[in-house]
């Protein structure tokens, strides 16, 4: 699962007394990750929550959204400048930057590790990222579906050209208005050449250039230490000291570890939604999450292939219910977030709950053959009450047959990749960088990032190609709005809900709050 940052301020919890505090010394926090250790640290191959939370820490991106006002500010950048057409875009980096090998930054350094990332045969994650860089299909053949490309002649991308040691420029295949945005996305941060080299040396010991180093030694399944960086010199550097982020796979965990003060901030899990301000009373926020929440269907499996059955699958739910399940979650209505410009209401036309229409769209899409098989992920203290909870609308609205696998979500990830994957899963998707076009290529262009479901319709890859090619916001959004509406009439996964996020923090720190970059522990002050 991959979400962006929360948005949108909601509720904040009053502060108070606290029986710790940050003064008096070193300030240090200690942040709860309720996911699975990390394997390894590489912005550049990873796209998941709890990777990139780290490499926030590590790493700094070229421009950011500024905390206060929403607008888009350089970091690393002196400048971003398209041409006319919003093919061609020159950046220029501020002088004086290094990693924290003491290794000036360059533009070369940009453009050998995002040509390292665009490299098909590489396997790294974010390398659709690059899929719309001039030259990106002589790195990436076409490969049989859920297969890595083989390793090609061709090593660069032909739209990445180094100016100057501070200047580089990007063709685009075809004009994107939104690049722009899309470099505040840390999967784009550059690797130092001697990590270039040799990445899988540096996996355990990597090279940033952000406000936070690696203290000590790192191995797989240990708490990360970092150590604040004196060489950073981006603006609005974190107040922290230091920072242990450390990883706890059960989320219920994680949670009684804060109250057991041996952890400073820590996400609330769905199963203490009801409990969690009588738990730590003034010492908790709430926010508006950028994520949206889906069901997926597997579109390898000829099962599923009408789209009538599958909205006959959305038509079952009774999302109002599900919602008061999950807690501080409102029904989803279409495919965005409703925070980013572009929402609309009511977009999705089957996902109101309808028991008798549902059984109509079934029986006209032929029925269903076998069990619908739900997957949910067993280091999850509430994935197995979730599937049970969509099941039972399946069993009873539809009159299926329901069973249900529990795996841990990184075999779930893995079978649903190389199309392997038996039945339904949960999955969602926060945006990188504040814009409709985020939740729409990764998860629905034929060859997204995130394409959950292997969901292919080339009219939506057209329309998605019009919307990044107009330069006009209002019309860009326009456009990526019918790409939605033709993601909706298909549905290769069922939109569910939408929630409110909620932490606990200690006495000793504040989080930072903001309506546009949501709550941050990286960026708390300290008491």
């Amino acid at each position: 699962m991959t979400l962006g940052l929360a948005l949108a301020l909601s509720a904040c919890g009053d502060g108070g007394s606290s029986a710790s505090s940050g003064s008096g010394g070193a300030k240090s926090e200690t942040i709860a990750i309720a996911a699975d250790p990390l394997e390894y640290i590489n912005p550049l191959n990873e796209n998941g929550s709890p990777g990139i939370q780290v490499a926030m820490a590590m790493f700094a991106p070229l421009v950011t959204t500024d905390p206060n006002t929403g607008k888009t500010v350089n970091v690393l950048a002196e400048s971003v400048t398209p041409d006319k057409t919003s093919q061609t875009w020159t950046i220029k980096l501020k002088s004086g930057n290094t990693f924290q090998n003491g290794q000036p930054l360059t533009a070369k350094d940009y453009v050998d590790s995002w040509n390292l990332t665009a490299q098909g045969s590489n396997g790294w994650k974010n390398n659709g990222f690059f899929s719309k860089v001039e030259g990106y299909e002589a790195l990436n053949p076409p490969t049989p579906d859920g297969a890595t490309p083989k390793p090609t002649s061709v090593k660069a991308l032909s739209g990445l050209k180094q100016v100057d040691d501070l200047t580089f420029t990007v063709k685009l295949k075809v004009p994107f208005s939104q690049f722009g945005l899309t470099l505040q996305y840390l999967g784009l941060a550059p690797l130092p050449e001697e990590v270039r080299k040799d990445p899988d040396a540096y996996k355990r010991k990597p090279i940033g250039n952000g406000p936070y180093k690696l203290e000590g030694e790192w191995n797989a399944g240990d708490d990360i230490k970092l150590a604040k960086w004196d060489g950073y010199k981006g603006p609005n550097a974190p107040a922290a000291d230091a920072i242990t982020y450390r990883f706890i796979p059960n989320a219920d965990t994680a949670y009684n570890e804060f109250l057991a003060g041996t952890v400073d901030f820590v996400d609330v899990p769905s199963t203490k939604i009801k409990t969690f301000k009588t738990d730590a009373p003034d010492q908790w926020v709430t926010s508006e999450s950028s994520g949206a929440n889906y069901l997926v269907f597997p579109a390898w499996d000829a099962r599923f292939k009408n789209p009538k059955l599958r909205a006959a699958f959305s038509q079952a739910i009774d999302r109002k219910a599900f919602a008061d399940l999950v807690g501080l979650a409102t029904p989803a209505t279409g495919l965005i977030a409703p925070d980013i410009n572009g929402y609309r209401a009511d977009a999705c036309k089957v996902c109101s709950f309808d028991a008798g229409k549902a059984k109509q769209l079934l029986q006209e899409a032929g029925g269903f053959s076998g069990p619908v098989n739900i997957n949910y992920n067993t280091s999850s203290a509430t994935g197995q009450i979730f599937a049970e909870a969509i099941g039972n609308m399946i069993r009873q609205n539809l009159g299926l047959e329901v069973k249900y696998t529990g795996k841990q979500g990184s075999e779930i990830t893995e079978l649903a990749d190389t199309r392997k994957l038996d039945g339904l899963r949960f999955s969602g998707w926060g945006h990188d960088y504040p814009s409709i076009e985020d939740y729409l290529t990764p998860m629905f262009k034929s060859s997204g990032d995130a394409n959950f479901s292997g969901y292919n319709n080339p009219a939506l890859d057209k329309v998605l190609a019009q919307g990044d090619a107009e330069p006009d916001q209002e019309k860009a959004i326009a456009l990526y709005q019918q790409a939605e509406d033709i993601a909706l009439a298909d549905l290769p996964l069922i939109p569910l809900y939408a929630k409110q996020n909620a932490y606990l923090h200690s006495a000793k720190i504040e989080p930072r709050v903001s309506k546009y970059v949501g709550v941050s522990a990286l960026y708390a002050t300290f008491k």
